[in-house]
């Protein structure tokens, strides 16, 4: 028996499985902030309950977002290209984006400001092979100051890394991978991806904020929002057995401190129009850090209202939301608590999936009119899949994706006409994920469970 397990920010989950990915029991206990440890003890006493004494032997395979889970700070050049590019690398890796500083940027901040967003680990990029050494060295040496023991991923031009190691000075963790940008307009993402989770793993988990996890850091494989991204990627690889294979989808994952969007898609060139900013990849993920049903819930609200939002919408829910910051741990017992959540949810995925997926718009110059992409094209995608405690909770589950889809179409999002949305009801799709590097077998198999006729 496989033993698998995910430390949310809300809830500790835990599940056995066969080596086929046949699903032999399901937990969950309400997290302890302020031991994770005894959160994953409690989970697997009563599996072992549920499925029997196997669940106690071997080591489990965890994920982990408690505490909003990996916080990163991405430092880079130009906005729309290196320091763009090391946010997409820490999103696709698992990570919060918690601040990013362009050239220069870092220099003019202070301690606390820097303090006040709390990172775990910093990515350092910019500069193209061959190109600028001096933005990626300022960052380093502000960092010195600002953050002297911050664990660092350099990832930038490669002339300058000796130079930008040795700004950095002694006494922390120092990683240095492939530049994320070698040439204007191309990302190599991969090798920091696996620097920032390798970080995670070895120096964030068990340490500081997570010391709590000492005793199960060496269970802990990946973020959680990392495994869901992998997932993704089960689910659209040909050969994974639910009906429809090499589907195409857009995951929608409303948490507690995040709503995060995956998506798998063909890279093809768009037709009729000219896209600005990094080139697309097949798997991408956004995350948006302001847009929680718990401890965001209010900003949920600050973000619709800048949408477009009507006030006679938004006033009913300000009292809600705000109870819902300061109770994380917030559980709805009636249905118009659970209408609260179910509209929040709502609001969260829309401005989350139009923040996510592309808008053509039309630029005027001197050499005419061009039709220009900013963001992804959805077009494509065959399936939304919901994902999130607030989906195996709802029995309208379908319906709070659908009108989000709704809505974003109507603000012109680059979404299909008609999109099926296919439901996690049993909030597993971090399993599959997490499963998917050393049990393929059993990540295939419970892919099929969770979204399979039954689904």
């Amino acid at each position: 028996m496989l033993v698998v397990g995910d430390i949310g920010s809300t809830f500790t989950k835990m599940i056995g499985v066969t080596e086929t990915g046949e699903l032999l029991g399901a937990v969950r206990v309400p997290t302890a902030r302020e031991d994770l440890a005894a959160g994953v003890g409690e989970a697997r006493e009563r599996l072992v309950e549920t499925v029997g004494a196997g669940a106690a032997e071997g080591e489990p395979i965890l994920s982990s977002s408690a505490g909003g889970g990996l916080r990163v700070v991405v430092l880079g050049v130009e906005p729309v290209l290196t320091l763009a590019a090391g946010r997409r690398a820490g999103a696709t890796a698992g990570a919060r984006i918690v601040a990013g500083y362009g050239a220069g940027e870092s220099g003019r901040e202070t301690k606390d400001g820097f303090a006040a967003a709390a990172p775990d680990i910093a990515l350092l990029t910019g500069g193209t092979e061959g190109g600028d050494e001096a933005g990626i060295l300022g960052h380093a040496e502000a960092l010195r100051t600002l953050a002297p023991r911050l664990p660092v991923v350099v990832a930038g031009n490669s002339a300058a890394t000796g130079a930008v190691v040795e700004a950095l000075g002694h006494g922390r963790e120092v990683r240095c991978v492939d530049n994320v940008m070698p040439r204007i307009g191309e990302l190599t993402a991969e090798a920091a991806q696996r620097e920032i989770r390798a970080l995670f793993i070895d120096h964030v988990i068990g340490h500081g904020r997570f010391a709590s996890a000492s005793a199960i850091a060496r269970w802990v494989r990946m973020p959680t929002p990392a495994a869901v991204l992998a997932a993704t990627a089960v689910i659209a690889d040909a050969g994974a057995g639910v009906p429809g294979d090499a589907l195409r989808p857009v995951v929608v994952d409303v948490g507690g401190a995040t709503t995060d969007v995956h998506s798998a898609l063909p890279v093809e060139a768009g037709e009729g129009y000219v896209s600005t900013g990094l080139g697309d990849s097949r798997l991408t993920r956004t995350v948006e850090g302001d847009l929680g049903l718990r401890e965001n819930a209010p900003a949920i609200l600050e973000a619709a209202t800048e949408v477009g939002y009507a006030a006679e919408e938004i006033r009913p829910l300000v009292e809600p939301a705000a109870r819902r910051a300061a109770d994380r741990a917030f559980v709805p017992t009636d249905e118009g608590e659970r209408r609260i959540d179910r509209k929040l949810a709502e609001m969260a995925s829309e401005i989350a999936i139009f923040r996510h997926a592309g808008r053509l718009r039309t630029v005027v110059t001197s050499e005419g009119t061009t039709l220009r992409k900013d963001g992804r094209d959805l077009r494509a995608a065959t399936c939304a899949i919901a994902t999130g405690g607030i989906f195996t909770d709802s029995g309208q589950a379908a319906a709070i994706v659908e009108g989000a889809l709704e809505r974003v179409r109507r603000r012109a999002g680059l979404v299909p006409a008609e999109l099926k949305v296919r439901l996690d009801r049993r909030y597993l799709l971090w399993a599959i994920g997490l499963l998917a590097a050393e049990h393929i077998g059993a990540a295939r198999g419970l892919t099929r469970t969770v979204l399979g006729t039954g689904g």
